[in-house]
């Protein structure tokens, strides 16, 4: 008969891992049917410890202690192979991303991509410590304090907005993202009197448009949106019901495509753009002259926000996946 337990007593004060022997007793007293707490008494550690080897080396023929022993090696192998201090070329890579206001997730993500492993926690530490020095990388980041919300009457655009067709009547396959050409669309404002950015938002790629426009006329507002998506695919365009949408059955028309209306104060049915627009303001924070914004300067603030890396396209960027939406790719 085999002898299971050890001379062992329970874990002493001194830190040490699970070794190859200790991962044979967990092995032959769990084929046993020894509980964990017996497994953990005889080697000396903690239940938790014994629960999480046996759920986390655990192979599709149950738990063998030399495998389990491999796959642990490995980890650590992979730990150790991290970049633990931000320096050198990383550093630089590091600076030029965050002033390009990726966030820490979003770079540590595409970082990954290429076998450079740095996790979010340690880039949001460097910002901390650079901010305690007297650094600047802490204002590219996207979370700047309260949100403010404007209450605005809506409800009773409602009827002014002809033909208008309710959000509950929109295809369900737009909720579930499964093709390209589903648009959001919002007004930004700019300084009291500077002009309005009309911003576009594609449901599936994540791609955001932006122009600049004076007034927040229908006509106008409607023209700008033509000529932003004249060259995409465009299946439904989802608005809010300010009047400056009122144009949406002429932009619907031009761009053979179906426009609905979410409803009154639920902001959160055209999501995407909104989200959106959180972006921009990182660039133009509330109260910008929007006058003074040159073509060139609007293309590379699109542009940069195009080009971040995305989490839920495992880090690819809306740029990478433009050519997906465009009309000559139908």
């Amino acid at each position: 008969m085999k002898l299971f337990f050890t001379t062992k007593t329970m874990k002493s004060t001194n830190y040490r891992r699970l070794c190859e022997a200790d991962r044979g007793v967990i092995y032959r007293m769990n084929k046993a049917g020894k509980s964990q707490i017996e497994i953990a008494q005889a080697i000396g550690f903690t239940q938790g410890t014994v629960s999480k080897e046996l759920r986390r080396n655990r192979g599709k023929r149950g738990y063998r202690y030399k495998q389990a022993q491999s796959k642990a090696d490995n980890r650590s192998a992979t730990k150790r192979s991290r970049a633990k201090i931000i320096t050198g070329d990383l550093k630089t890579e590091i600076h030029q991303r965050l002033r390009r206001k990726h966030s820490p997730e979003q770079i540590s993500g595409n970082l990954k991509l290429q076998k450079i492993f740095v996790s979010h926690e340690c880039i949001y530490s460097y910002i901390a410590e650079d901010k305690r020095l007297g650094g600047d990388l802490y204002t590219h980041l996207r979370i700047n304090g309260k949100r403010r919300y404007k209450h605005r009457n809506k409800a009773g655009r409602v009827g002014k907005i002809l033909n208008r067709k309710g959000i509950e009547q929109r295809p369900k396959v737009v909720d579930a993202r499964m093709r390209y050409g589903d648009w959001e669309v919002d007004l930004i404002e700019g300084k009291k009197g500077s002009g309005y950015l009309v911003s576009l938002y594609e449901r599936k790629s994540l791609l955001g448009k932006l122009q600049y426009i004076p007034t927040k006329g229908a006509r106008e507002t409607g023209n700008a949106m033509i000529q932003l998506l004249k060259d995409y695919k465009v299946h439904t365009i989802t608005y809010d019901n300010g009047l400056e949408f009122a144009d949406h059955q002429r932009v619907c028309s031009i761009l053979e495509a179906e426009g609905y209306f979410c409803n009154p104060y639920h902001s959160w049915e055209k999501g995407g753009v909104e989200n959106f627009n959180g972006l921009v303001r990182q660039y133009f924070p509330k109260g910008s002259d929007f006058g003074e914004i040159s073509s060139s300067t609007l293309r590379r603030v699109e542009d940069e926000i195009n080009q971040r890396p995305r989490k839920t396209h495992n880090y690819k960027s809306p740029s990478e996946l433009e050519p997906k939406i465009r009309e000559k790719a139908a």
